[in-house]
């Protein structure tokens, strides 16, 4: 399992640095006057409340049948990894998917968002 969780930490790096590329891409474009305005909550650590607690719920539901021990060390590894990384990824997710356009999030978009958040939040008990 632990094997697994570095894999979708690394993949989570990956889609949050893309998303990131991406955004400051549209940034730049837009300051040499070759593309529309960013959107004014288009930085990767504005995530929705609800992404966070998604990631929440499946590491505690992860934590509970892995009986995992809480220590210190351990609930911080868990806050890290479990809950604030996989909802800044789902946010990079709906970023990306996007593409910095001004259209609503449609319901396979904020599902996909949500498989993510829970998706990181259960594998990372693995680092645990």
């Amino acid at each position: 399992m632990e094997h697994i969780a570095v894999v979708v930490l690394a993949v989570e790096v990956v889609v949050m640095v893309s998303a990131r590329v991406g955004t400051e891409r549209r940034h730049w474009a837009h300051a040499r006057g070759r593309g529309p305005a960013p959107q004014p909550r288009e930085d990767l650590t504005f995530v929705p409340a609800a992404l966070y607690g998604i990631a929440a719920a499946a590491m505690a539901v992860g934590a509970l049948t892995t009986s995992v021990e809480p220590t210190p060390a351990a609930l911080a590894t868990v806050a890290m990894f479990g809950v604030l990384l996989p909802a800044f990824t789902a946010n990079a997710v709906l970023r990306l998917c996007m593409r910095g356009g001004r259209r609503a999030l449609g319901p396979g978009l904020r599902g996909l968002a949500a498989t993510v958040a829970a998706t990181g939040g259960l594998v990372s008990v693995g680092l645990i």
